[in-house]
This record gives structure tokens, C-alpha cells and sequence, in this order.
């Protein structure tokens, strides 16, 4: 007779667990070989060494890319008129269209939500996302409020 059964949460907890042992173990070593490593123990050769290896994976820009202040604006805009829409005050987004070659209109009240650098529309029952840099002026009533 079995007073406990390991539950499948229980048994994912011991895993998790027993994963973050074997990472913390395993930098463990990486910092013990690297007190061994005569080359290592410079200090400026490794900050320079580590910002020459940010900069050729390619890290270094995806994680300080300047263009995403330009997102983020947009991001916020797209926000502010959502909300704006919902309270009354008419506005239309335009996006160009790559494959058509023209702008569509698109509501603010048939976005479901924004993802990244997505917003989700809800289309006939599809969801359809629209890339942030694809939406080319934003208008409220007759007025061009944001222009690309």
C-alpha cells in the first residue's frame, strides 16, 4: 500500500529542479576552468573578448537596436487610438499591402490585440496579423495625425 503517488505536476517540479542543478553545476565549472586559464585571468582580454562575441552573434544589436524606439512609438500610438476609438472619437489605420501594392483602411475597433510587433485582427472568424512597420499613416476624421 502506497501512502504517496508522485503527481505529473510533482514529477515536472523534480525535473525542473533537478535541470537547474546541472546548469548551476555546469557554470560552476566554466568559472573553475576559467581560474585555470592563464589567458582568462586578464581581465580586459575577456571584457574584449565577450563584447567581440555580442557583437558577431549578433546579440548585442537585437537586444540595443535603436529602431525599436520607432516600434515602441508606433506600439503606443496604436494603443492610444484603440482606446480612443472605444470612447467615442473616430479613427482609421492605413497599412500597405505587399502582395496587393495599395493601402487598406483598418479600424481600430477590429483590432484584438497587439503582439510585439503585430497587431491581430479578427477577420471572419480568422485571425490575420499585420506587421507594425507595414501600417503607413493613421487618421482621425479627416485628419493625418502619424505618417511613415
Amino acid at each position: 500500500m502506497s501512502f504517496y503517488t508522485l503527481r505529473e505536476e510533482d514529477i515536472q517540479f523534480l525535473y525542473s529542479l533537478l535541470y537547474a542543478t546541472g546548469i548551476i553545476l555546469f557554470w560552476r565549472g566554466i568559472w573553475g576552468i576559467a581560474d585555470f586559464t592563464p589567458l582568462l585571468k586578464n581581465v580586459y582580454f575577456c571584457f574584449f573578448v565577450g563584447l567581440l562575441i555580442l557583437t558577431l552573434t549578433g546579440y548585442m544589436y537585437k537586444e540595443f537596436d535603436p529602431f525599436s524606439q520607432r516600434y515602441r512609438k508606433i506600439q503606443k500610438l496604436i494603443h492610444n487610438v484603440v482606446s480612443l476609438t472605444r470612447q467615442g472619437q473616430p479613427h482609421e489605420i492605413y497599412y500597405y499591402d505587399e502582395v496587393g501594392k495599395h493601402d487598406h483602411k483598418l479600424l481600430p475597433g477590429k483590432i484584438k490585440r497587439i503582439e510585439h510587433d503585430y497587431i491581430v485582427i479578427d477577420e471572419k472568424g480568422h485571425e490575420q496579423f499585420i506587421p507594425m512597420h507595414r501600417i503607413s499613416r493613421v487618421h482621425k476624421g479627416k485628419q493625418v495625425i502619424w505618417k511613415r
